[in-house]
């Protein structure tokens, strides 16, 4: 072993990654790198036929580094070759010709990437002008792949899509000086003058009502009186060249292990079972003698709907900060710096100097649908020590390389011609973690209880329909039913989106359960193995310290922290 191979490997890391970065100025934007805010990235089909062959070059250097030879950064040496290798097993099936949906798209994702820039200096505003001003080309540019997508067969079903040119509708009608693209400068904590303001304030506006909302309108009828015309009929993308392979590679790109869609499958069945049992139980506890008829009691209770905003984000900040933090010492080692000053949904990281925390969104526009006995589990899973956790060991962690400090978590369509984000890993903690909640003695009553319940077998439902749609013909009505059955979902439209998300981004949604359950099987055999030695902070900051893995590799990374412990 040198210490020479160990800085090859290094150097070839970081080559790596700042290839990614040159690649794409949003995904610099999303790790706090600001020098390129003035750019888009190309998604042109010839864009990535070069990224491609950047790839084989990378993975043929990676592969003439002996992992013999190396000492502390063999696991990362062999984590660079799987990545390349998978994003090379993706490229065979193009999916960017999938550039938009209901749920992701330049009408979705440049409004998301504002919340990513800075904007404090006259130059962070100038560059945001310009990349407005880049706007237009990349609409253009979807539409292109959208347009070769029908040249060779690979188009959406219409439940991916439907919802588009109503979004859009949106932007095109938004006024101008009140438009979510003009939002940045109404900021009021800012380094610039108000002339200065108003000037940049005023080419924004005039690029917005001049190229951009006109590229929204092309793109929009496009959409209606081309694209609609052309879209596949099946759900399935079974239904697309070489779709069973296709859909294969998916389960691989999102699992990170090996497992059939037929496997999937009959887990996701096992599972709905067994947590049906859990919740009958719970409800013969509290007095009904069929779960259905306790759901409704609960969800018709007053006490669990909130009457305003600032009730929900109260309770919210209760449940973070008075009951959850105070039990983490157990669990897992202290916070990191980075989460002193987070607030309190959904989850953006922030950066590794804190210079942007982490957050935990909560939408506060619909709160009819949200009740009060389902935020435990969903504070576990995306806060603390959920994904806001989970992010802050990984960016801390300055040994490891970047590539496996940051998730890419943009981009699914891309799916799997794309670097992976490894989703298994890091939906499995979130789910794991509410799991936790049980151990910590946070789910206070039936109902709270009943929230993780509720969470969980969704998450089980998800392995069965999306194999069920992808796999064995399931249609949209079908997935429809077998959710409602089976869940405690009873509003139609979000169990409908629900599978809408399934048909657009297939694989994806099984992730949270399998890693939630390798997660588990991996701490099993750790007590089993250590005996009175295992220690769960220690495994836990076994699972947190190593970044974003494949489960593949996770598995040897707590084989050798059982090996550790052993000696």
């Amino acid at each position: 072993m040198t210490e020479s191979m160990d800085v090859k490997v290094m150097d070839l890391c970081a080559e790596v990654w700042s290839w990614r970065l040159a690649e794409s100025p949003e995904l610099a934007t999303y790790c706090g790198i600001h020098d390129r805010d003035d750019q888009l990235d190309d998604i042109s089909e010839e864009a990535y036929a070069k990224r491609e062959g950047a790839v084989r070059q990378f993975l043929k250097r990676a592969e003439e580094i002996d992992p013999k030879q190396c000492s502390r950064h063999k696991q990362s040496l062999l984590m660079l070759r799987d990545q390349l290798q998978e994003y090379l097993n993706g490229t065979a099936y193009k999916c960017y010709y999938f550039p938009v949906n209901f749920l992701e798209g330049m009408h979705v994702d440049f409004i998301q990437n504002m919340y990513f820039m800075n904007f404090d200096t006259v130059d962070d505003f100038e560059k945001f002008v310009l990349r407005m001003e880049k706007l237009p080309k990349r609409i253009e540019q979807v539409q292109k792949a959208l347009e070769k997508g029908v040249e060779v067969g690979m188009v959406m079903h219409k439940h991916s899509v439907e919802d588009v040119p109503s979004q859009l509708a949106e932007l095109i009608a938004a006024p101008i000086e009140d438009h979510p693209l003009i939002k940045p400068f109404t900021a009021e904590d800012k380094q610039v003058s108000d002339e200065d303001l108003e000037k940049l304030k005023t080419r924004a506006k005039d690029v917005l009502a001049s190229v951009i909302i006109p590229a929204f309108k092309k793109l929009k009828q496009f959409l209606e009186n081309v694209y609609f015309y052309k879209l596949r009929p099946s759900e399935s993308i079974l239904s697309l060249p070489d779709g069973e392979k296709m859909y294969q590679q998916c389960l691989n790109f999102h699992l990170s292990c090996e497992m059939t869609p037929e496997e999937v499958h009959e887990l996701g069945l096992t599972e709905v079972e067994r947590i049906y049992q859990r919740i009958s139980e719970l409800a013969i506890r509290e007095g009904y003698s069929h779960y259905y008829d306790y759901v409704q009691h609960v969800k018709k209770k007053d006490k669990e709907q909130f009457d305003s905003a600032k009730d929900l984000l109260n309770h919210v900040n209760d449940l973070c900060y008075n009951k959850i933090q105070p039990k983490l010492p157990a669990l897992v080692i202290p916070a990191p710096p980075i989460l002193a000053n987070a607030p309190t949904g959904f989850y953006y990281a922030g950066t590794p100097d804190g210079s942007r925390p982490g957050l935990y969104h909560i939408n506060i526009h619909n709160l009819e649908a949200i009740r009060r006995y389902e935020l435990t589990a969903l504070s576990l899973h995306e806060g603390e020590p959920g994904h806001h956790l989970q992010s802050a060991y990984s960016l801390r962690e300055q040994a490891l390389p970047d590539f496996r400090r940051y998730a890419d978590d943009a981009k699914y369509y891309l799916a799997p011609h794309r670097f992976s984000c490894y989703t298994a890993y890091s939906e499995g903690w979130g789910l794991y973690c509410e799991a936790l909640g049980e151990e910590m003695g946070l789910y206070e009553d039936g109902e709270s209880l009943l929230g993780r319940y509720t969470y969980e077998i969704l998450r089980a439902t998800r392995l069965v329909v999306d194999t069920g749609i992808h796999a064995f013909g399931w249609s949209r009505n079908r997935a429809i039913e077998y959710i409602k059955d089976h869940t405690l979902m009873m509003d139609y439209q979000s169990i409908s989106d629900e599978v809408h998300r399934y048909v657009t981004w297939p694989g994806q949604a099984c992730a949270y359960k399998i890693g939630e359950l390798k997660i588990w099987e991996l701490r099993h055999k750790a007590e089993k193995e250590l005996g009175a030695k295992f220690k769960l902070s220690a495994f836990h900051e076994c699972i947190l310290r190593c970044g974003p893995v494949p489960l593949r590799f996770l598995q040897n990374i707590v084989d050798e922290y059982i090996r550790d412990n052993q000696e």
